[in-house]
């Protein structure tokens, strides 16, 4: 069930064995909303389908909203809970692409993402959702981007009688990487809208930040409204995909992304850099507690910082399933991956125990109800897991009627 999604880069690295994890499961749902019809309809123009098993279908992100429960997933799918997730409802969502990430600021006011570039937003906590942004504007706006990046190197290869050699070096460098962008960018607007969003993050009521596949980033600053372009201020000229964004302070937010690739910035997203990697594998996630960091990546590669990702140690978590989601709270943290893992902390992140979830399906992602219990989310749904790590054995259900 689970596929690759090819990178210019994955092939170069250990990547290509493993895949890209978290990207894997999204990726697999292509093939289970790929439904071959006489008349093709378009994902971006046609809403969501009702169903009641939406909560055993794959889902990829959960979050909470005050009290509720949201999570997104294959075909569309948004459902909530308001009973700690035993029993959901369906969301009314315009599209039927595939929705990688949610996030939520309050519990009114969230943003859901997904393939083909798409960004929904909804203002009554989850039950009904619109479309603000797809990959036919993410191409455009890329393009533009582009070609100003392009005029700007040229007017700057133009002065390099006056510039010193290593100046003029760097000029042409960036002349011959613009007209790269352009071309590619020239080849995605031709495409379509095929790039996918896999994160997004907002740290108020109107300011937030979109991430995705190729490196690609849009920032808002009015809930959504419009989106900027900012790919070129990242320290990322491989256009590696990015594949979480997470705000571990007031004003410091961290990416992770294939690679090895990590980037903070401590201006909530106008400037970024670079930051040392304890692994040159896929990244896919920090969660923070305190004054700790965890980052984890593929192969159950995690790794623990004391002095806010200066320096890494890796910790032993007895597997080697690749890691995608992950949870923080002042009693711990748990991660979840492949094959059912989930890795159990304690409060200082130390002593990690291992439970398999029966079936061994992939878990994409947890997060605690009210009730604190975990919900996790992945290929088999919608699971409950109780704060010792025990599979909860409930009834999970959709409930009908209207929301």
């Amino acid at each position: 069930m689970l596929f690759n999604l090819v990178s210019p880069t994955a092939c170069a690295g250990g990547d290509a064995q493993a895949g890209q994890g978290r990207r894997l499961l999204m990726v697999g749902a292509m093939a289970l909303s790929s439904v071959v019809n006489a008349e093709w309809q378009d994902p971006l123009t046609t809403p969501a389908m009702e169903t009641l098993r939406a909560h055993e279908e794959l889902l990829l992100d959960v979050t909470r909203a005050g009290s509720r429960l949201i999570s997104t997933g294959a075909h569309g799918n948004i459902v909530f809970s308001d009973d700690g997730g035993i029993s959901w409802r369906q969301g009314e969502v315009p599209v039927s692409v595939t929705l990688t990430s949610v996030d939520f600021f309050g519990d009114r006011s969230g943003w859901a993402v997904g393939h083909d570039g798409v960004i929904l937003a909804t203002q009554d906590g989850g039950k009904t959702w619109i479309k603000q942004f797809d990959g036919y504007l993410a191409n455009q706006a890329i393009y533009d981007a582009a070609q100003t990046n392009l005029s700007l190197a040229e007017e700057r290869a133009e002065m390099a009688a006056e510039l010193t050699e290593d100046e003029s070096e760097e000029a042409i460098v960036a002349l011959e990487t613009a007209q790269f962008v352009l071309q590619d960018a020239e080849y995605d607007l031709e495409t379509g809208s095929t790039k996918p969003f896999l994160d997004v993050e907002f740290w108020s009521e109107t300011d937030g930040i979109a991430i995705g596949a190729y490196g690609m980033a849009f920032v808002t600053e009015n809930a959504g409204e419009s989106w900027e372009v900012i790919s070129s201020r990242l320290p990322n000229p491989d256009r590696l995909h990015l594949n979480s964004i997470t705000r571990t302070g007031e004003q410091t937010m961290v990416i992770a992304g294939e690679m090895g690739l990590l980037m903070r910035s401590e201006d909530l997203g106008d400037t970024w850099s670079a930051q040392p990697s304890p692994y040159d594998g896929s990244l896919f996630g920090v969660v923070e507690q305190s004054s700790s960091q965890l980052l984890f990546a593929l192969r159950g590669h995690l790794y623990r910082s004391s002095d806010e990702g200066i320096s890494w140690t890796e910790l032993n978590t007895g597997s080697e399933q690749t890691l995608l989601g992950g949870y923080e709270s002042q009693d711990g943290a748990v991660l979840v991956g492949n094959g059912g893992t989930v890795i159990l902390l304690d409060k200082d992140f130390s002593n990690p125990r291992s439970v398999i979830l029966e079936g061994r399906k992939a878990a994409a992602a947890v997060t605690r109800a009210p009730e604190g219990h975990y919900v996790i989310v992945g290929e088999a749904g919608v699971k409950l897991l109780d704060p010792k790590g025990q599979l909860m054995q409930t009834d999970i259900s959709m409930a009908e009627g209207e929301l």
